[in-house]
């Protein structure tokens, strides 16, 4: 390369990711890239990738991602004239417990929302699909038409083929040894074979993601763990075009490869490999661990007795990039804006295809074109990040993949990193604690007992009682809630008010003590945060989002603060706590702990003051999420504890109860009140989920300003209910009959005051008002459309 060179764009990583993103990056005409590979293609974990290629995900945009690496595989051979051992056999998953077949007629139900081509079949079928089925013990079981297998070694050298021949460099063998900065853009990457400046910097260096991240100052949570699978060897026995195989109940994947299968899977007991990853190291496997394959060999045999009577040809077990939730790491983080994270795929050759494509848009257009929230390198943190948690956690993901998703599942260890100063007070009244980024927070409370457990199920679980009388409390009477893991951020600076103004949708010029309720907003109009902000002084702006989208909100922030030192973000989340009074009766507990006026004309709805409550000074916020009279009192950390206490005492002769997250989500959903990733997301405008009234699109300095002036409505989220006793998680389908539209349902839940399901759906603003279905589990149930909220439509306890 010469002792100085310049590209455009520099890409680390030769693996699957990383020659995908220059191959598209070249497709939409951006040449100028240099990808450069420590060693030589593929030698990361890409080359022992067992290959399969699986499209369903949890939501319609992944399933997209997924499906755009199908697309191009079957076409890559074409275009670049070198194959990539496609082979479109479709996929077979079957349910060998009645749990797991509840969840694939879910899953079932989800991907027809999304228009994805998948069927349910019975044994019977699915013995005619994959003739070496044992059925027994099976209760069915999904076909995905479209799936297949690759070879990830050809893929890789096609899609390098194709990047070439566009103009791509490709240098191999030139480790990056590091990254240099100025302000928060990376200016060059110093290589072993010389320096490169750039514009935009992409880390594809799977597995190694967190240690490249390192060199440009940055944190994200990619580990390496042990994965195993075996080749058996050929069999002149085995059908011909077998498709790919999954039984997630006995933990083990397969796919065929010339004449012989392919046989991994989840086992539990793995480990992470290395605290840093060895700097030489090449195409290498770990020893093989019988012990620890030993399950999921037997359950093979059991499922596939041709399995038990073939030989081992071949034994792999090597490092393959994992995140503490399995899912890849893509996307900026707070700290530099032109580096992009695309690494941590544990199932890099399913995403590859999809996963280039998203990320030379993003590169090119600024937006990826579909919502990536589940993939989004900002969904971790700090909690995530440190080696001895980042260990665990990835373990844990590793062993739990093929786990079924129940929604209510508990939470896996790292647990107890992080605690409110009420968390033993809580422990003692039976808290049932979840984790939100590495935050305990009790989801609902048995009273009676300390060390409940909730069982897992897509039911009503043992907590359906209990999160009923909280809620109960808190529209009757008044509840509890601590809510310290919301994540604040203080906003100062004589740059406050400008920066706000530009970002966010709502008027921030207020009144000193106004709380403004108002969304996030990027140039195309998307929300990509929802927030409250409380103006504490001419220059001094204090921010509150959810607890597991700060890192998320306040890197959308930086990332349009100006750089002259005019605006200062400080995250001020450890040294706050929040605890929440709300409920009918809430203005009587305050009141008998303070001697600030909570009266309705003295502190009135969506205003805050300082204040003191029982022997703490506090900020209190008059605002809501449970839709009743209440505040969220934000005290400083070493006060929570004593005034958790003096709450408590003074709540007694009011019926007061301790109340937890589930309880609030039952609430909010009877109001309506939006939930961002759920109800609305960044590709999502206001307009859309029925937040104009949040929005001063005429602000002159508005940066999503030109995109809402122009933008069309074509779909809104509306919200249903139905009279049928069915359970509903979110992802079910609604159907419009006399046009078949199908659009996939987003929030849904159980109101304990109205006594329905409510669920919320973006639809098309033309369809009639009548002839609404929803499907759950295959079964259709009517659903009726809603003007307004079932309880208080008016809004009238709030302000109480």
């Amino acid at each position: 390369m010469g002792v100085l060179t310049r590209s455009e764009i520099v890409i680390i990583g030769g693996g699957v990711i990383g020659v995908s993103i220059a191959y598209h990056l070249a497709r939409r005409g951006r040449t100028d890239v240099t990808l450069v590979e420590r060693k030589a293609l593929t030698e990361g974990s890409t080359w022992h990738a067992a290959g399969l290629v699986g499209q369903l995900r949890s939501s319609a945009s992944l399933t997209q991602l997924m499906q755009k690496s199908v697309q191009t595989y079957r076409t890559l051979e074409n275009v670049t004239g070198y194959p990539t051992g496609w082979h479109g056999v479709g996929g077979l998953r079957v349910a060998s417990s009645p749990a797991r077949w509840e969840e694939l007629q879910r899953v079932y139900t989800q991907g027809k929302s999304f228009g994805f081509d998948i069927h349910l079949v019975g044994p019977r079928e699915a013995a005619e699909l994959f003739p070496l089925l044992n059925t027994a013990g099976i209760h069915g079981a999904t076909w995905t038409p479209s799936d297949g297998y690759v070879d990830p070694n050809q893929l890789t050298h096609s899609f390098a083929t194709g990047a070439r021949t566009a103009g791509v460099r490709i240098v191999q063998q030139c480790r990056v040894d590091a990254i240099e900065r100025v302000g928060r853009r990376v200016s060059a990457v110093v290589t072993e074979q010389g320096r490169i400046e750039c514009d935009v910097l992409v880390n594809a260096t799977g597995m190694w993601g967190a240690e490249t991240a390192r060199l440009a100052g940055v944190d994200v949570a990619v580990n390496a763990v042990e994965h195993q699978y075996v080749v058996t060897e050929k069999s002149d026995d085995l059908p011909a075009d077998l498709p790919t195989f999954r039984d997630p109940d006995a933990r083990f994947y397969l796919k065929p490869e010339a004449g012989a299968l392919v046989v991994g899977g989840w086992e539990t007991g793995t480990k992470a490999c290395w605290r840093t990853i060895p700097r030489d190291i090449g195409p290498e496997l770990f020893a093989p661990n019988h012990d620890r394959f030993e399950g999921l060999a037997e359950g093979a045999a059991h499922r596939l007795p041709a399995f038990g009577d073939m030989g081992i040809h071949t034994w792999v077990n090597g490092p393959i990039p994992f995140s503490p939730d399995a899912e890849p790491i893509m996307g900026r983080t707070e700290d530099i804006d032109n580096l992009i994270h695309c690494c941590g795929f544990s199932a890099g050759i399913a995403a590859a295809g999809g996963a280039g494509a998203a990320m030379a848009n993003w590169i090119i257009d600024g937006d990826p074109g579909m919502d990536l929230w589940h993939f989004d390198v900002r969904r971790f943190g700090t909690p995530h990040s440190l080696p001895t948690v980042l260990d665990m956690s990835s373990v844990q993901a590793y062993g739990h993949y093929y786990d079924i998703a129940f929604p209510n599942a508990a939470s896996r260890p790292p647990r107890g990193q992080r605690r409110s100063a009420t968390f033993d007070r809580l422990t003692a009244r039976g808290a049932v604690f979840g984790n939100k980024f590495g935050y305990e927070r009790a989801n609902w409370f048995d009273p009676e007992h300390v060390g409940t457990e909730e069982t897992p199920t897509f039911g009503r679980s043992n907590a359906w009682a209990f999160v009923a009388a909280e809620h109960a409390a808190v529209r009757s009477a008044v509840g509890v809630i601590d809510q310290s893991s919301f994540a604040k951020f203080d906003i100062t600076g004589r740059g406050a008010l400008a920066l706000l103004q530009r970002v966010a949708g709502g008027d921030m010029d207020t009144a000193i003590g106004k709380i403004t309720y108002t969304q996030l907003l990027n140039e195309r109009g998307g929300i990509e945060a929802d927030v409250t902000v409380t103006r504490l002084a001419a220059e001094h702006f204090y921010l509150v989002t959810g607890s597991g989208f700060g890192r998320h909100d306040v890197a959308f922030l930086l990332q349009h603060a100006p750089t002259d030192g005019s605006v200062v973000i400080a995250d001020v989340t450890s040294h706050y706590g929040v605890l929440n009074v709300c409920g009918p009766k809430s203005r009587d507990v305050v009141a008998a702990l303070s001697t600030t006026d909570f009266a309705g004309a003295a502190f009135p709805y969506m205003t805050a003051q300082r204040a003191d409550l029982g022997w703490a000074p506090v900020i209190a916020l008059r605002a809501t999420y449970v839709g009743e009279l209440g505040w969220e009192f934000h005290v400083p950390t070493e006060y929570v504890g004593d005034l958790y206490d003096k709450i408590i005492e003074a709540g007694a002769p009011h019926g007061i109860r301790d109340v937890g997250y589930r309880a609030v989500e039952t609430l909010r959903l009877e109001k309506q009140y939006l939930a961002w990733a759920t109800d609305m997301r960044s590709d999502n405008t206001p307009y859309e989920v029925g937040l104009g009234f949040c929005v001063a699109a005429d602000k002159p300095d508005l940066l999503a300003g030109p995109a809402l002036r122009a933008a069309k409505v074509e779909r809104r989220l509306r919200w249903f209910t139905t009279d049928a006793d069915v359970v509903m998680h979110g992802g079910e389908m609604l159907v419009h009959n006399a046009t078949d539209t199908r659009v996939s349902v987003r929030s849904a839940g159980y109101g304990h005051t109205v006594g329905l399901t409510t669920f919320s759906a973006p639809l098309p603003v033309e369809l009639d008002a009548d002839g609404f279905e929803v499907e759950v589990m295959t079964r259709r149930y009517p659903a009726r459309l809603l003007d307004g909220p079932l309880y208080d439509p008016k809004g009238e306890r709030v302000r109480a």
